[in-house]
């Protein structure tokens, strides 16, 4: 299989974006040079070609040079020894084998949150207000060899209904790294850093997923999401869907309640996300491009609190062993506030 920017984008679980932070456990160490882990095959390490996989975020499309802007970058091609790229390990999960369909249990927990009253939020407002902070390896390869950089970041969106609003960027580079950080001390560190914050007018802050009502969710997220693998269509556009805008009830019930229909869908059980928070998890794997799409929902609200990438089969000539988590998001807050200025 040839691996090309075209190819790897369609993977991405933020292909419409631009961010991401980190995980536990990543020997940073080992990013910055020494040999690969022993039994990796070294051969794939080095790109024969030139490419890069991109994300760009809400409507601004982030080129390639802003991605090394702040980013850890390490030589992985270097001669005597090849570094292998270090991902976070996998999340623990209940069911990692002979993992049953996970349809009874979606249509359980939306039921259960049908039947809650729609809590109050702490704020509201006409504009919608999310935070996530996200993470993910980004490969290039050029004439000195093959590069991989490491984009912490932790992002707030405020979204008015006529599109406009703000958002605001914490980018977290190698001195902010300077031991092995787990995902709670980067938001840590992150929430003493002046956020990159932009402005947007009226129709500038444009999203492929925006507040659909439960009656049109489907439409929407296939209009965002190609439905060539409705597996996979279907995780990627939930996952989507909560990066745009605060989610109300109904929608988040109409959202379980379709993956719940959906062919495929795989019950990963009770799972522990990067930052302590217990949810039930769902996979969804790709035979085609041997990658599983993680969700872990809330099991009291339904809210999707985190999405994983995993590469289950080695991609060609990529400098990664499998299972490899290549890009992840925490979900950190969502809610209604009166304007973008809290």
């Amino acid at each position: 299989m040839r691996w090309s920017s075209d190819l790897l984008k369609d993977l991405d679980p933020a292909r419409d974006i631009t961010d991401w932070p980190s995980m536990p456990q990543i020997d940073w160490a080992a990013m910055h040079g020494g040999p690969a882990p022993d039994g990796a095959d070294r051969g794939t390490a080095q790109l024969g070609r030139r490419w890069r996989r991109r994300a760009a975020l809400s409507a601004v499309a982030v080129g390639a040079a802003a991605f090394v802007t702040g980013a850890v970058i390490v030589q992985v091609t270097s001669a005597p020894a090849p570094v292998f790229a270090a991902t976070p390990p996998p999340l623990r999960l209940q069911y990692d084998t002979d993992a049953p369909a996970a349809r009874d249990t979606l249509l359980r927990l939306a039921t259960a949150v049908e039947k809650q009253a729609e809590p109050a939020p702490p704020r509201s407002g006409p504009v919608s207000f999310v935070q996530v902070a996200q993470w993910s390896l980004d490969f290039s390869s050029g004439e000195s060899g093959t590069t991989a950089a490491i984009l912490p970041q932790v992002i707030s969106v405020w979204r008015a209904a006529d599109g406009s609003g703000k958002r605001a960027t914490v980018t977290l580079g190698p001195s902010d790294l300077d031991r092995l950080p787990d995902a709670p001390t980067l938001l840590a560190v992150a929430a003493r850093r002046t956020p990159a914050a932009e402005t947007y007018a009226a129709g500038q802050l444009t999203f492929s997923v925006t507040e659909p009502t439960p009656g049109n969710l489907a439409q929407v997220l296939y209009g965002h999401q190609p439905l060539e693998d409705p597996a996979v269509s279907t995780a990627r556009g939930i996952a989507d869907l909560y990066r745009w805008a605060a989610v109300d009830r109904d929608v988040r019930v109409a959202a379980l309640r379709l993956l719940a229909r959906t062919d495929k869908v795989l019950l990963r059980g009770t799972v522990t996300d990067r930052l302590g928070r217990e949810g039930i998890a769902v996979s969804v794997d790709s035979q085609d491009h041997g990658t599983r799409d993680l969700l872990i929902f809330d099991q009291h609200t339904g809210w999707l609190l985190a999405y994983e990438s995993i590469f289950l089969r080695k991609p060609e000539k990529l400098p990664v062993q499998v299972p490899a988590v290549f890009s992840y998001v925490l979900y950190l807050a969502q809610d209604r506030r009166p304007d973008t200025n809290g």
